[in-house]
């Protein structure tokens, strides 16, 4: 058996008789495009004006919508074929935005550009919404939050760039003669106008000096981070989060590194209540903004001289997904990862010092492991009522029975390795009882199933509480199946148990059904949506650099309600 973990986390969550709203058939999910369809079908997305566009095609860079302009000067947005009314769809909903950051072009010239989000919100009556997508209802306000890249990007910037910006505030002490920003525009909100001062790091000497690489030219080798982010795997990331009719949270993130996200709140009740998002999605800005508006914002001295956006360049999209984050509809946040590319922090808080990402093994979220840490944990972003980083779920409103069903292949079995939910169940009182089912592995003596989990590596701890048991041992093939799956149930507000077994056509095999009557003298109240979990740089694990990285591989994350017979 290789060291690779092969995680396929099922949380099931099927609707019962829950108070949902009535609107709650409704999934915003069906609105996202991820543009990897070879026949060029990008519904319900379409862009305009078609006169400035050349070309939009996603099979000439599979797995990214290209946009090429026509050179006609005018910006170019995409856009849903309906405006979203804000009474649709369950509240919150999230809206994330993903762009590959356009490729170098070496010319002697300014190479400025800008593009990203466009948002544009209404406050107006439904009927008066006019019917052509390209014209703004009445009191309507917008946003657009722009990476701006202005001057000279290449070897020969000493020649194209502005020599203003060489070694400034703006560019942070970069020598190139070259900066980036994150620049927000519009009349929605004065907050998130102007540059947001996101920095970002270059590389090269400060200053070069005569006689050492690259001093000729003045110029950086190479820029990450922020606005500036063009490592190829995953650049610019934007993020809409509609809370209410008069909240909204606005964000900006770059690479493929997890929580590298900068946002900021949106409060619109001073204006009242939006009816509609009108627009949300791409924008190119293809105008003279950068040269008549920006150039003077910027302030410098002397006053900068930009020229228009350079014409024909290509501009990458990766992705335009929704999904609502309430408790209402929980089970959004399932995932595939069957999209490469989406990043692993797009629906869960990710933590600890494992390496994620959705590149290397197609279909599967990688975790990798250096082991100088203790643990690692994804935890489904739902927004509700919180304690520190998770959303509980109400039985009283969301009704069981509710499973969680997770199924992994585990690594060398020389080393010891743990996986488990982190999930904590609340009864009437508000007391929280801790509950961590997984399967733990001691070499030398094989694998366990697990109520709690430990801090030793080679212990099995007692859960004293919810302690789960089954009527005879379970077998070490099961255990050792490739791979085994576990089903979590919470059958009624005083039942649980847990299933195990090898292939989807395998019957489980069920533990006991605990009575939380008896195990801590009442009711299930709530919970907290489980994280998975993992302890694997304990001391005495043998987990360190090569050749003891160990990798799980997360296949999906589904939720529903139902009781699996």
């Amino acid at each position: 058996m290789n060291k690779t973990i092969r995680i396929s986390v099922l949380v099931a969550l099927i609707a019962a008789t829950i108070g949902t709203p009535s609107n709650a058939e409704k999934d915003i999910r069906k609105l996202s495009q991820n543009f990897i369809d070879p026949n060029e079908e990008i519904s319900p997305w379409s862009f305009y004006p078609e006169e400035n566009i050349e070309l939009l095609s996603t099979t000439e860079h599979r797995g990214l919508l290209l946009v090429k302009d026509a050179g006609k000067g005018k910006d170019i947005k995409g856009i849903l074929k309906d405006p979203i009314r804000v009474d649709e769809y369950p509240l919150p909903w999230n809206f994330e935005l993903g762009l590959a950051s356009t490729p170098f072009v070496y010319k002697e010239t300014q190479l400025n550009r800008a593009y990203g989000l466009n948002l544009a919100v209404t406050f107006s009556d439904p009927s008066e919404w006019p019917e052509d997508r390209t014209v703004l209802p009445p009191e309507t306000r917008t946003l657009q939050l722009l990476v701006v890249r202005i001057g000279h990007f290449g070897e020969n910037g000493i020649d194209g760039g502005i020599p203003q910006l060489r070694y400034s505030d703006i560019n942070y002490g970069d020598p190139s003669a070259e900066a980036c920003l994150l620049y927000g525009r519009g009349d929605l909100a004065p907050n998130v106008l102007g540059n947001w001062n996101i920095p970002y790091a270059w590389t090269g000497y400060q200053p070069p000096q005569e006689g050492q690489w690259g001093a000729a030219a003045a110029w950086s080798w190479n820029k990450f981070g922020g606005p500036a982010e063009s490592g190829g795997l995953q650049d610019l990331r934007f993020r809409v989060r509609l809370l209410s009719p008069t909240r909204l949270e606005i964000g900006f993130g770059w690479s493929y590194h997890t929580g590298s996200w900068r946002m900021r709140v949106v409060d619109v009740a001073h204006i009242g209540e939006m009816t509609g998002v009108w627009e949300i999605g791409p924008v190119i800005s293809l105008d003279r903004w950068i040269c008549n508006e920006l150039a003077p914002e910027l302030d410098t001295d002397p006053p900068l001289v930009l020229d228009p956006p350079l014409t024909g360049l290509q501009y990458y999209m990766d992705y335009a997904n929704f999904y609502g984050q309430g408790p209402e509809n929980f089970d959004h946040f399932s995932i595939d990862f069957d999209v490469p590319g989406l990043p692993p922090d797009f629906k869960w808080f990710c933590e600890g010092d494992g390496m994620k990402e959705t590149w290397s093994n197609p279909g599967y979220l990688t975790i990798t492991f250096l082991g100088k840490r203790g643990s690692w944990a994804m935890c489904p972003a739902i927004d509700g009522e919180h304690s520190p980083g998770l959303g509980y779920i109400h039985l009283s409103k969301f009704k069981p029975p509710i499973e969680m069903e997770i199924a992994f292949i585990a690594p060398d079995d020389t080393i010891p390795w743990n996986f488990w939910h982190s999930f904590t169940l609340t009864d009437q009182d508000g007391k929280g009882h801790t509950w961590s089912p997984g399967i733990q592995n001691i070499p030398g003596k094989g694998r366990t199933y697990i109520n709690l989990h430990s801090l030793d590596p080679f212990k099995i701890e007692e859960n004293k509480t919810v302690n789960i048991q089954f009527e005879e041992e379970i077998p070490q093939s099961l255990l050792t199946h490739e791979p085994v799956r576990m089903l979590l149930s919470i059958i009624d507000t005083t039942h649980i148990r847990v299933g195990l077994k090898g292939d989807k056509s395998d019957p489980w095999l069920f533990s006991k059904v605990l009575d939380t009557s008896d195990a801590f003298g009442g009711q299930i109240a709530k919970f907290q949506l489980p994280c998975p979990v993992s302890f694997m740089g304990l001391p005495g694990s043998g987990v360190g650099n090569y050749p003891q990285h160990q990798q799980f591989l997360v296949d999906y994350v589904h939720y529903r309600y139902g009781l699996t017979e």
